[in-house]
């Protein structure tokens, strides 16, 4: 079940889901866990929803541009294609707007299906660097009979420099629900559990392309 979520985060794969329209404050950020490598991952409740949102942070070797490259390259998260059964991109008249079309086949669930609208923002000067993404009906094949088509899968990376740009602090935000039958609370855990293996991934790469 891990393994589901963490694809849903990566392929594609928070823009922080906003309060309810009421304007009521936002649910803290709860700690959930650190791992050995410092990696520490915090959950919240979402106005709206039954899936919590997760977040995590780290410290990344490596300058943010890079970092935000590595986040940017399907190759990095090469290890989770294995389930991929059909994929598409689309690219957009802005280089830095894209479009992916993914179809997962894993065991025992169902097979399940998103179109993903990401977003790169670059802005040296402002120490701004961003990937995010988000689920989006503009691209991308209609519904599929037998396949259960995935509305919620919306995401962030920021990036900010640290040791005057010779190290980058990563963020990563996620807000995703595979949909169907599975229990909020197995969607809330695998989330929380397969999180620092995306941000590991990331952190590898990044760390990979500044050694070269």
């Amino acid at each position: 079940m891990s393994r589901l979520v963490s694809h849903l985060a990566l392929a594609a794969l928070l823009v922080a889901t906003s309060a309810a329209a009421s304007g009521a404050a936002e649910p803290p950020w709860v700690r959930e866990t650190e791992t050995d490598d410092g990696i520490v991952v915090f959950s919240r409740e979402t106005p709206g929803t039954t899936v919590r949102a997760v977040k995590a942070t780290l410290i990344v070797d490596a300058p943010p541009q890079v970092v935000l490259a590595a986040a940017c390259d399907p190759e990095t998260f090469r290890e989770s294609r294995r389930w991929v059964e059909e994929q598409a991109f689309y690219p957009s008249p802005d280089p830095d707007v894209w479009f992916n079309y993914q179809r997962l086949n894993f065991p025992i669930v169902s097979r399940r299906d998103y179109t993903l609208r990401y977003e790169r923002l670059l802005d040296p000067e402002k120490g701004l660097y961003r990937l995010r993404w988000k689920t989006t009906t503009a691209q991308g094949p209609p519904p599929i009979d037998g396949v259960v088509r995935v509305t919620l899968a919306d995401g962030r990376i920021d990036i900010t420099p640290v040791d005057g740009g010779k190290r980058a602090r990563m963020h990563y935000y996620l807000h995703a629900d595979p949909g169907g039958s599975i229990p909020g609370w197995i969607i809330d855990l695998a989330n929380r559990v397969s999180l620092p293996t995306i941000i590991r991934d990331i952190r590898n790469e990044a760390g990979r392309r500044a050694a070269r």
